[in-house]
């Protein structure tokens, strides 16, 4: 009997993932390919072209074999609270414009 081969998740070309996802996607192809080298993003590379592995929803596939990544964990910010709003304020304007966490 041969196995029935499941229909999810499926390899999407990068450039397909892409222009899917981002606004400008050439400025992201390198970016991905890095991120698909590290092995942040599940994908794979056949020859010369790289694949994402995609559920349904055009979703990366985190985690579904054994040679995928997890999806990475998120870092939730509490809010800074100085006493002083103003202060608060300015800080987490300076948070999000410097993309980091104080502290």
């Amino acid at each position: 009997m041969s196995q029935i081969k499941p229909k999810w998740p499926r390899k999407q070309r990068l450039a397909e993932f892409a222009k899917n996802h981002f606004i400008e996607p050439e400025r992201e192809l390198s970016r991905l390919r890095r991120q698909l080298k590290l092995g942040d993003l599940p994908g794979e590379l056949e020859g010369k072209i790289w694949f994402v592995w995609v559920l349904p929803d055009g979703q990366p596939a985190y985690g579904y074999s054994e040679h995928t990544p997890e999806r990475p964990k998120e870092i939730r910010v509490e809010k800074t609270n100085t006493g002083n709003a103003i202060a608060d304020a300015i800080l987490l304007k300076h948070e999000i414009n410097q993309g980091i966490r104080l502290r």
